[in-house]
């Protein structure tokens, strides 16, 4: 029994490491994304030719570990449908802007970011606005669901299972845990941060950890979402693993 509980605990710290595919990363960033940014950069104007919807597979990813989970579990990707997601049971990667945010750019000051932003009062949400359509955030929402694919196909299919039993259970939460609390979602979300350290690397220590939740609106919903001591868990995780990938800076303790 304490050597089966041992190679457990071993294969879990082998689970917690960060999945290495920015080459993957950028393909489908400078493929599908990179353009628009630089457009909505130069322009701040979002137009109906943006941004707009397509479909691969993970045949064209070229890491190791991409090439390997192909075999094992190939799956489509869909870009641009409106929501980020790893899909186990239909074999979908979804990465994408935001659709809620692109619409209201879109029907709000047709299309002008700007103008949209400083419609809102709360100065949270024009940060958080702006920030949905850069290329650190678009790169690690890439990132979290192919290393969610990743994870599970080269580590027994853990997430479709536990997927499966929450759905069979009816239950949106995890051993009483919010889906994004869970080590299986720190897991994902240090890619987030792996993408903001290398778009803000040369300031990184000087960020505080509200600071750099502030650039990521995925980091920054999840941390609204929760409250009380599961929120001090999830932030003590996901530092703990910022920590383990050198990623946490010296003014985030």
């Amino acid at each position: 029994m304490k050597g089966f509980i041992k190679k457990l605990l071993r294969e879990s710290l082998l689970n917690e490491k960060l999945t290495d595919i920015d080459d993957d990363v950028n393909l489908l960033y400078v493929k599908y994304f990179e353009y628009d940014v630089n457009q909505l950069v130069n322009t701040n104007i979002i137009t109906d030719t943006m941004f707009l919807k397509s479909e691969i597979d993970t045949s064209i990813l070229n890491s190791p570990e991409s090439i390997e989970s192909h075999k094992l579990n190939p799956c489509t990707i869909k870009i641009n449908f409106g929501s980020n997601f790893y899909q186990p049971s239909t074999n979908i990667i979804s990465v994408s802007v935001n659709s809620n945010a692109l619409n209201f750019v879109k029907n709000e000051s047709k299309g002008d970011i700007l103008l949209a932003a400083n419609s809102l009062y709360d100065e949270r949400q024009k940060k958080s606005l702006i920030h949905e359509f850069t290329e650190e955030r678009i790169k690690g929402s890439i990132h979290h669901e192919l290393a969610h694919w990743i994870d599970d196909t080269l580590h027994n299919r853990h997430i479709a299972k536990r997927l499966n039993k929450a759905m069979e259970l009816k239950d949106k939460n995890i051993k009483n845990i919010p889906v994004n609390a869970t080590k299986m979602e720190v897991q994902a979300q240090i890619h987030n941060v792996k993408q903001l350290h290398n778009k803000h690397s040369n300031t990184w220590d000087l960020l505080s950890f509200n600071d750099m939740l502030s650039y990521s609106p995925p980091l920054t919903s999840i941390y609204n979402s929760l409250s009380g001591d599961i929120r001090k868990r999830w932030v003590r995780d996901l530092k703990t693993r910022m920590y383990r990938e050198g990623l946490l800076g010296k003014n985030m303790f």
